[in-house]
């Protein structure tokens, strides 16, 4: 059964059609890259699946309930988003942040319980942010705030998380440890992942389903191997690239000339 469900769903801004008839089914525990050039529709796309905007027509479902139809509190325990760029006014310390993703599981003016606590807890240690628990999230590095975002959305304990290019502003190392943790996310905690991409190596190495829109339609869904071709990523980017198996894995690795 799928977690999550489009059907038909349409959105434009003015005049601007911005997605256009757009199906797809994320499985339950799938992790999906949504890949294709600048202005494609990806975060538009993204934030529909999220209940951030409504589509002008078609549905998105969560499992059997419509997405428009659930409250904010709801919405908030069933997925968890992480933009491109998110921005803290104030200096909270990381376990206040981490704290953050509680909110929805509480009542009005309801304290936080013991077990809250174990899920912070619980949330640090599991992202190797625990030794930052007491530092603002304003110092650090963007490797470590983006592994404290993360702990906020695994304390938020929802089956679904969906971000919005995680490895933006990140070294290759610090790249990698996301990646790998959203791995885990989704193979040992059963948690659905969706992930908008610019990095066609990251989303062919680490995600099990990959969608490639351009200019608001879906143009193919699949495998790594079967939509990032050389095909298809010469005729959606425009770009003289070659697209063959990685030597570590086998995924499709997207190369291109130096000169």
């Amino acid at each position: 059964m799928p977690v999550l469900s489009l059907e038909k769903v349409n959105f434009n801004y003015g005049s601007d059609f911005a997605l256009l008839d757009i199906n797809l089914l994320i499985p339950e525990k799938g992790f999906l890259a949504l890949i294709g050039p600048n202005g494609s529709g990806k975060t538009t796309l993204l934030q529909i699946m999220s209940g951030l905007l409504t589509p002008k027509s078609g549905t998105v479902r969560l499992g059997d309930d419509r997405v428009g139809d659930l409250g904010a509190r709801e919405l908030a325990k069933r997925v968890a988003v992480i933009s491109s760029e998110q921005y803290f006014e104030f200096p909270f310390p990381v376990e206040e942040v981490v704290s953050m993703g509680r909110f929805p599981h509480l009542g009005r003016l309801q304290r936080f319980a013991r077990h809250d606590w174990e899920v912070v807890d619980r949330s640090l240690q599991m992202t190797q942010t625990t030794h930052l628990r007491n530092r603002p999230i304003s110092q650090l590095s963007s490797g470590e705030r983006q592994r404290v975002l993360i702990a906020r959305t695994i304390a938020q304990e929802t089956p679904f998380l969906m971000l919005d290019e995680p490895n933006a502003h990140l070294d290759i190392n610090h790249q990698i440890a996301v990646f790998r943790l959203l791995q885990e996310l989704n193979r040992d905690h059963d948690m659905s992942i969706i992930v908008v991409l610019h990095d066609l190596t990251a989303a062919a190495a680490f995600s099990q389903t990959v969608a490639l829109l351009d200019r608001g339609k879906l143009v193919t869904v699949g495998p790594p191997h079967e939509v990032i071709t050389t095909k298809n990523i010469r005729t959606v980017y425009g770009a003289d690239v070659v697209v063959h198996p990685s030597p570590e894995g086998g995924f499709p690795q997207v190369t291109y000339s130096g000169n």
